[in-house]
């Protein structure tokens, strides 16, 4: 009996051990240029003294712990410590996220949440193109996220053309999306999904299907590209600093309901409600405005604030032009503080037929008032959260400064009142004499 439970607790113990080594992160060292060909990882390049790599450490743990079941090794390194990792993989700034997969090197641009960094790592083990079977198909649909599916039957037609653009579409776009290639059989249980006369490539979104005409989009000069580079967002989603820069790419308008998150990442009632109304617009009105805007909104109204060099209320929208960087806002009647439905459609049509008023832009002149803008704002920020470091930081340097220019300047204003009170001595003593 004691030997048998002696053997549960060691056995127990050796399974614990294991779970621990295969969820850890991996401490790497200047060793790791060596083996870095030797399977494939996934490495947080970090400075100690980087609040925002603190901040990442343990949703970094919880990425290791939910790539236990994959060939990927999570790891990290200090490049103050190792700075010649850092030169070889031209890392300057922190955190730096990469995959690396023998000379194959992929930046991670998304935002820093484990969900997000552990579909770019599971991205990009693998081929661009993967092939899913009808069960995997809808389980792809039930997550709710983006995708888009080349679909064949041995009883359609061919397009091998369409098929290696998809190809090569799909490689480029890798880091962003998932691409995938199904039996044309999968779209039957798609509602309103429209059957393809040949093999064709569709996009997955929003509860349905919809497919790349070529004949359609080619007449209208729309390529693949540019397809997928526009329907890879969802008709509403969550905006931030992780994926802005892709939705600048999309070519498109971006309504953006400027909210603020709480610190628990939660909305007060009158936010959720105007966050609803801009989701309501944006899906019951898709077939009017899906060709020219992506709808979202925003946690954190910096962003905005800064596009439009003010602080805007909360919570407010903007429409800004992905293009340009131009923005729209709609006008409010003199007992409105929040846009209504009406006044948010009014600047929709406005925007799409090139009637509404436009402010800044990507001029000169604006892009300076917009880095002295985000230059105050910065400074702001430091004083309310720490005052005192705040005026260590700007003081010192300050200080220094302002005895610079006294020992430079004010040195020799007094040499030279020395000199002038020699010379007048020298002068009385020559009339005495």
């Amino acid at each position: 009996m004691v030997i048998s439970r002696f053997y549960v607790t060691f056995i127990s113990i050796i399974f614990l051990i294991e779970i621990v080594l295969s969820n850890r992160v991996f401490e790497l060292s200047d060793r790791f240029l060596d083996v870095r060909s030797n399977g494939v990882w996934l490495v947080m390049f970090y400075a100690p003294w980087c609040g925002h790599c603190k901040n990442l450490e343990p949703i970094w743990n919880q990425v290791a712990q939910s790539l236990v079941d994959t060939e990927i090794r999570v790891g990290r390194i200090d490049c103050t410590r190792f700075t010649s990792v850092a030169h070889e993989f031209s890392v300057s700034g922190f955190p730096t996220i990469l995959f690396i997969k023998g000379h194959k090197t992929v930046e991670y641009r998304g935002d820093r949440e484990r969900s997000d960094i552990v579909d770019f790592a599971r991205r990009m083990d693998g081929p661009a193109v993967r092939y899913a079977t009808c069960t995997q198909f809808e389980g792809f649909r039930e997550l709710k996220k983006v995708f888009f599916v080349y679909l064949y039957d041995s009883k359609l037609p061919e397009n091998e053309q369409l098929k290696d653009n998809y190809t090569r579409i799909a490689e480029e776009f890798q880091t962003v999306v998932n691409f995938y290639t199904a039996p044309a059989s999968c779209l039957a249980s798609v509602p309103n999904a429209v059957m393809p006369k040949e093999q064709s490539a569709y996009v997955c979104k929003d509860g349905s299907c919809f497919q790349y005409n070529e004949e359609e989009f080619m007449s209208q000069n729309i390529s693949l590209r540019e397809w997928v580079n526009k329907e890879r967002f969802p008709a509403f989603m969550k905006m931030s600093i992780g994926n802005f820069h892709q939705l600048l790419k999309s070519g498109k308008y971006l309504v953006v309901a400027v909210l603020e998150e709480n610190q628990i990442g939660g909305l007060s009632l009158k936010m959720s409600e105007f966050r609803d109304v801009v989701e309501a617009i944006a899906v019951n009105n898709k077939n009017l405005y899906h060709d020219d805007f992506i709808f979202g909104w925003l946690g954190q109204p910096e962003i905005a604030n800064n596009i439009a060099i003010q602080t805007l209320p909360i919570p407010s929208l903007i429409i800004v032009n992905s293009t340009t960087y131009q923005y729209y806002l709609p006008k409010l009647e003199d007992d409105e503080k929040i846009p209504s439905p009406q006044s948010i459609l009014e600047l929709l049509d406005q925007v799409k037929n090139n009637s509404a008023e436009a402010f800044g832009g990507e001029t000169l002149l604006y892009r300076f008032h917009r880095l002295s803008y985000s230059l105050q704002t910065s400074l702001f920020g430091m004083w309310k959260g720490n005052p005192v470091l705040t005026t260590v930081l700007l003081g010192l340097p300050l200080g220094l400064f302002s005895i610079i220019c006294y020992t430079t300047c004010c040195t020799d204003i007094l040499e030279a009142t020395d000199d002038d009170d020699e010379s007048d001595i020298d002068e009385r003593h020559q009339k005495k004499e």
